[in-house]
């Protein structure tokens, strides 16, 4: 073979038959490979992955969104009416994620369409970056595919997240493609499509700025086509988007806040924190090397470029670029997502660069991709078998450890699928439909939006939403957590009525990322005001019973209030009078629920006494419990109603104990 023939090989230029055969083994090999290793992570438990609610709002979003435009309009998202994410400002800063999504909303499941879609654009992003191995003829592509599998665990746990970032992935794939390709027109279209996918499209713009360093250093001139079609691309795709204007202040707002520049904020999740330096070791310790490898490759390669700084392109690229991505993902936790598999790709085409004795030289602008390779000469390098068999095994190691602390992390972290199911079936049958429920969590949103569409709630999604809008509500839930307020009840009360015609009665305390102390239950229930209307493993939902004087009482929810309680209370009443006297419950009365004494015997007197009685005793408050609105005595031929009220003195006996967090 000659040199010529032997450059294309290595190069990409007209591969031969044998060659397109080996590529497509190793495609197909690294297909099968990725999605066997994802799909089992995500399908290891049944509930979406992994510790975070955003999935739930997004795919339950998406079947909203598929609604909505099947009756060929955008759905009006109310769900948050006092953050910045009310109907009237309301944004989708993922609608194309939301789009492809879409199809698997059509699932009986939703949790299972979220799993599936998930595991699809995983599988799509990973095997995007084995492509980048291939199309670029890194050799050993087997070595460096195990690699990016053995990358790190958090990564794999940030990728089994129904989220956008996968998408993200694949746009930040195409970007280094087009740019190595200098296919620069095609970026504005990616940018386009990004700006509609995912809010971090601002990564392809510091890409094409790294890469526009990288030509300047490399051939020392400025190349401004790929930021003015980045730019371009960015600004139509925010221009030309179904929520402008308002997808574009919210994007500025989001950046302001996270940037730091806003006073004030609430505390965030998790992920907008750094991690502990032996945490992020150990969850990307391949990463960590690799990047060790790639800097060290880089500094011998060049050196022995001999000041063919172009031959130097590629790997700096890599360079620059998964160092910034190192030093966010330092500060944030969130880029785990981003830059492990990128530090590979660093070692990847660094080390291809070392391992040629003379590096390649394209023509001075190389637009002719096939010409530069044809005039490019090299004498390839490489590893020793038994360097090679080291690594093998030393990554293999790596995969094993990081699939079983990623399986066992997303198991531990992920709550079960029934997680909140009941209490939001609760809320649904018991509190008026269109109400506003306070989560004192914001981070519980998600899957009660999920679970329950017919009622509104406080804060969700960030917390710098509720803080742009309502700071001094922001505020008051931080007073809340800290048990700040000498009178929480009346300090909800009094900040509620000025945003909420109907103020607010309900609190809906989960166990979302942990449950209160009891000192905090014992901090609110202290005062009085406030009842255990729900109660389960997950959560406690509590109704504020605090008025301002002239306000009038409360209507309270009853605890015990469901037909099938109801009907529980007929035999009791046939052991209270025996005989042939017998209650009934009549669901469909006008008016309400009715308990219905059937007693042939019975008199006008007869019923005024007991109602009188059981108004005056812990009956008449069993009864308001239950759900009756009316009480009925009949003798056959008359009929004798009266309104069942309750009896608030006997109503602590039907509260839950106040002071047991949810366990």
């Amino acid at each position: 073979m000659s040199a010529t023939q032997d450059d294309k090989t290595v190069l990409g230029s007209q591969p031969s038959v044998e060659d397109r055969g080996e590529r497509l083994l190793h495609y197909a090999i690294g297909a099968a490979s990725i999605v066997l290793v994802l799909s089992w992570l995500q399908f290891s438990l049944q509930s979406i992955c992994c510790g975070d609610f955003d999935g739930y709002y997004h795919i339950q979003w998406s079947h909203l969104l598929w609604e909505g435009l099947r009756h060929g309009h955008l759905p009006a998202f109310t769900w948050l009416p006092l953050t910045t994410l009310n109907a009237s400002r309301y944004a989708d800063q993922h609608f194309l994620y939301h789009l492809l999504l879409i199809p698997f909303t059509w699932f009986a499941d939703l949790r299972r369409g979220a799993k599936l879609g998930t595991m699809f654009f995983a599988s799509a992003a990973v095997l995007s970056l084995y492509w980048l191995v291939l199309r670029y003829r890194i050799r050993y592509p087997l070595l460096w595919l195990l690699a990016l599998l053995a990358c790190s665990w958090s990564f794999y746990i940030r990728l089994s997240m129904t989220r956008a970032s996968s998408l993200s992935i694949l746009f930040i794939v195409a970007g280094i493609f087009l740019l190595l390709e200098r296919k620069y027109a095609w970026l504005g279209p990616a940018a386009f499509l990004y700006v509609w996918t995912y809010n971090l499209f601002v990564i392809l713009g510091v890409l094409v700025v790294i890469w526009a360093a990288v030509l300047c250093w490399s051939e020392r001139r400025i190349e401004w086509r790929p930021i003015l079609w980045t730019c371009l691309g960015t600004v139509v795709g925010f221009v030309i988007h179904p929520y402008f204007p308002r997808n574009a202040r919210l994007f500025f707002e989001h950046l302001a806040a996270k940037s730091g520049s806003v006073s004030g904020q609430p505390v965030v999740g998790f992920e907008w924190y750094s991690l502990p330096a032996w945490q992020f070791l150990s969850s990307a310790l391949v990463a960590c090397a690799a990047m060790v490898v790639g800097y060290i490759a880089f500094g011998s390669a060049l050196a022995r470029s001999r000041g063919d700084r172009r031959s130097m392109q590629r790997p700096l690229l890599f360079l620059l670029f998964s160092s910034f991505l190192l030093l966010i993902t330092l500060r944030f936790a969130r880029f785990m997502e981003y830059w492990p598999p990128f530090a590979i790709l660093f070692a990847a085409f660094t080390l291809e660069n070392l391992w040629l004795n003379k590096p390649i030289s394209p023509p001075a602008l190389a637009e002719n991709k096939q010409e530069a390779d044809a005039t490019a000469s090299y004498q390839p390098d490489g590893l020793s078998w038994i360097t090679l068999g080291s690594v093998v095994i030393l990554l293999s190691a790596a995969l094993v450890y990081n699939l079983r602390m990623t399986r066992t992390t997303i198991v531990t972290a992920t709550k079960g699928p029934s997680h909140y199911q009941a209490a939001a079936a609760w809320i649904r049958a018991n509190i008026p439909p269109d109400a506003l429920i306070y989560d004192v969590n914001w981070s519980d949103f998600p899957k009660l939006f999920f679970y329950d569409t017919s009622h509104r709630y406080v804060a969700g999604l960030d917390p710098i939403y509720l803080l742009d809008q309502h700071p001094e509500l922001s505020r008051l839930t931080d007073r809340l957590s800290h048990g700040a307020e000498p009178d929480p009840a009346a300090a909800i009360w009094t900040q509620f009525a000025a945003v909420e015609p109907a103020n607010l009665q309900y609190i809906f305390v989960g166990d979302y990322p942990a449950a209160p102390p009891p000192e905090w239950f014992n901090y609110m229930m202290a005062t009085g005001k406030f009842a255990v209307i729900y109660r389960d493993s997950d959560c406690v939902i509590l109704q504020t019973l605090y008025r301002p004087q002239g306000e009038g009482p409360v209507e309270e929810i009853r605890h015990l209030d469901s037909p099938d309680q109801r009907k529980a209370l007929l035999p009791e009443v046939q052991r209270r009078f025996k005989g042939n006297v017998y209650g009934t419950d009549e669901e469909d009365w006008k008016g309400g629920p009715a308990l219905v004494i059937h007693n042939p015997q019975a008199t006008q007197d007869w019923a005024r006494r007991l109602f009188s009685n059981d108004a005056n005793s812990i009956s008449g408050e069993e009864l308001w419990q239950l759900g009756f609105h009316l009480y009925a005595v009949t003798d056959g031929k008359n009929i004798w109603v009266t309104e069942v009220k309750g009896n608030p003195k006997y109503r602590a006996a039907f509260s839950v104990a106040p002071a047991q967090p949810p366990k």
